[in-house]
């Protein structure tokens, strides 16, 4: 789901719908059956299989420090001979895309209405943002908390020395030296999408996703490195422990808890496609949505297909 939070951040950096302000978070549960740490060196890994085919999942972390050191030596081994490379859906825009893109920034441009409204607010907001950028003290007064959400959880992770993705991208290059196709899920164009969420999330909505971007900015930084460790020792219940604020704004956003279906189904589909080929193949995918309950593994067991744990 991060790919949704991504595709709206895209519009923030070119040159009436959720109103209620109790997030529905359909990641919050999880199958205890498959909250299980690895025995084997590294992250966890889960797997689905049949007579003839074999599927390793890795689940992914979220955040990591730059440059954090894992252990790839089981990713590299099951690279090995492996028929592809499958990876999560993403979104993308074009070069045509841009004057739109120009048009969604600048409706997330805002007054300061909501800051007079709410003071103590307007309060927290400015000490996350002179935090980060204490050349521009008062930037935060251009945009509306819809956009200052993503835009104080970006810049206080960048400063902390956090970034998102590298884990997977790492593993692509491995896949490259292997020469693995890197197959990923499906491809969307993220305009529609952003369109609708500029055009119907309401104030109520903005402001809810802030102020639990806030609580997370406030608690520091050091739980994602926490959880990113122990995802990189394979233990799984602490990996999941890490902050979740930016998945949990996604959904009070119109469209977005139905684009995460049509991404899970699309995930879903694809892994059970991989074993019509005999062999073995190699996917990631975030480990929280592998887990949770109506999640990734849960849907691919719903179908009778055989799932196996990091213990097993």
């Amino acid at each position: 789901m991060r790919a949704i939070w991504a595709a709206l951040a895209m519009s923030l950096t070119v040159a009436g719908g959720a109103a209620a302000q109790v997030m529905d978070d359909p990641e919050a549960n999880l199958v205890e059956a498959l909250v299980v740490s690895a025995k084997l060196p590294g992250p966890a890994w889960w797997r689905i299989s049949d007579a003839d085919t074999t599927v390793y999942i890795l689940g992914t972390p979220g955040s990591t420090p730059k440059g954090m050191a894992w252990d790839s030596s089981v990713v590299d081994r099951r690279l090995k001979g492996a028929f592809t490379l499958l990876t999560p859906p993403t979104f993308s825009a074009g070069v045509t895309d841009i004057p739109a893109l120009l048009l969604l920034r600048r409706k997330l441009k805002g007054d300061e209405a909501w800051a007079a409204a709410d003071p103590a607010l307007a309060g927290r907001v400015q000490r996350a943002w002179t935090a980060v950028e204490p050349k521009d003290p008062d930037g935060w007064r251009d945009w509306k908390p819809l956009a200052l959400g993503p835009l104080i959880a970006s810049k206080t992770n960048r400063k902390a020395g956090l970034e998102y993705g590298q884990v997977s991208r790492r593993i692509e290059k491995l896949a490259r030296k292997h020469r693995v196709k890197v197959q990923v899920v499906e491809r969307y164009k993220a305009m529609p999408l952003l369109k609708t969420v500029a055009r119907k999330t309401d104030d109520a909505a903005g402001l809810a996703c802030l102020t639990e971007t806030l609580d997370t900015v406030e608690q520091g930084q050091d739980r994602y490195r926490v959880a990113a460790q122990a995802w990189a020792e394979g233990q799984v219940r602490a990996a999941l422990a890490a902050p979740r604020s930016t998945d949990r704004c996604q959904y009070l956003l119109p469209g977005v808890a139905e684009m995460g279906q049509r991404l899970k189904a699309a995930e879903v589909e694809a892994l059970a496609d991989l074993l019509k080929t005999p062999g073995h193949a190699v996917a990631i995918y975030p480990i929280r949505g592998l887990v949770a309950q109506d999640g990734v593994l849960d849907e691919l067991r719903a179908r009778g297909i055989t799932v196996k744990t990091p213990g097993d």
